[in-house]
């Protein structure tokens, strides 16, 4: 029996013992969600309070056997707003994305690599402007083996799936962003496609199941949302939250952030507590997005499909 794992963990729990008050630990899944018990989480992560003359919390995860996920910096300590260089591994060891974050954000250049430890891509990424970011500027891809497929931004290539199973598009990088015809399989849906880009932008697409039915579309992505937008889902909120009573008596507030599927149906399914709140408070944002009207669906290639949201529910005193 390999003691290895048990004795990282007999040290850890050691460590926090005994500086409880300047670290916190996490058990997540690999969906985000929070869990209570390590033998139900995929992974741990470690938030430290910030060194001497910082303001930014040392964060580092671990895969369940000990070895390193990732480490990195952060502005806040629950979820993480990376801030500065990031550093994230596969579980063989390999190194999976060196890049730098500001206000949670990809800057300056990310460098990606395969699983096998040789580089896959390079992408520069500017500063966010009015938060939102401007299209990323691809560099260089290359194949598994190190053979260049696109030089200085200019170049013929594929992409893979996150787990590098298989290809999910091809097509040409011109000055650093997707142009001309691009062909490939969708990602939530069975689809094939092919689409027509022009300097980094989306003209035409054109998706086709299994079924054989086409979908054309102008936007390869479209969010789900509560009918009317997210200001009348804000507004659903604060007319129907309910505080809790023993969390209103003590004087606990919080934030509840949430993750849930809205299906191709735009219905809402599948809800999960991503932080650590008061169990009242995560109850209570639970039983209000439960009951919310329908959704408009996400859209993929001009088909309707499930997709994973986040939203933070807020429990704020005033008094």
């Amino acid at each position: 029996m390999n003691k290895t794992p048990f004795l990282f963990f007999s040290l850890l729990f050691f460590s926090l013992a005994a500086t409880a008050q300047r670290q916190n630990l996490y058990f997540l899944k690999n969906t985000g969600e929070y869990v209570k018990q390590r033998d139900s989480a995929d992974y741990l992560r470690i938030v430290k309070e910030p060194e001497q003359g910082s303001e930014l919390y040392p964060v580092n995860e671990h895969f369940l056997d000990g070895s390193k996920k990732s480490m990195g910096y952060s502005s806040k300590i629950d979820p993480p707003m990376y801030e500065g260089q990031y550093i994230c591994f596969y579980a063989n060891g390999k190194k999976k994305m060196i890049a730098n974050y500001k206000k949670g954000k990809l800057i300056d250049t990310a460098h990606n690599y395969y699983p096998n430890g040789n580089l896959y891509t390079t992408v520069s990424y500017d500063e966010t402007v009015d938060g939102k970011q401007k299209a990323a500027y691809i560099k260089s891809v290359k194949d598994s083996t190190g053979k260049d497929l696109v030089i200085d931004g200019n170049g013929d290539c594929a992409f893979y799936d996150a787990q590098f199973k298989r290809i999910t598009e091809r097509g040409r990088i011109k000055n650093g962003v997707y142009d001309g015809e691009w062909v490939g399989e969708g990602t939530k849906t069975d689809c094939k496609y092919k689409e027509i880009y022009a300097d980094g932008k989306l003209i035409s697409g054109e998706s086709t199941d299994n079924d054989g039915t086409v979908y054309s579309y102008t936007n390869t992505f479209v969010l789900p949302q509560f009918k009317k937008g997210m200001n009348a889902f804000y507004t659903y909120l604060k007319k129907t939250v309910r505080y809790p009573e023993q969390c209103y008596k003590n004087g606990i507030q919080g934030k509840v952030l949430l993750k849930f599927t809205v299906t191709k149906e735009g219905v809402i399914e599948d809800i999960k507590v991503l932080n650590d709140v008061h169990p009242a408070l995560a109850s209570e944002a639970v039983r209000v997005l439960k009951a919310s009207p329908p959704w408009d669906p996400g859209i993929e290639r001009g088909k309707p499909v499930n997709v994973s949201h986040n939203v933070p529910v807020s429990f704020t005193l005033q008094r």
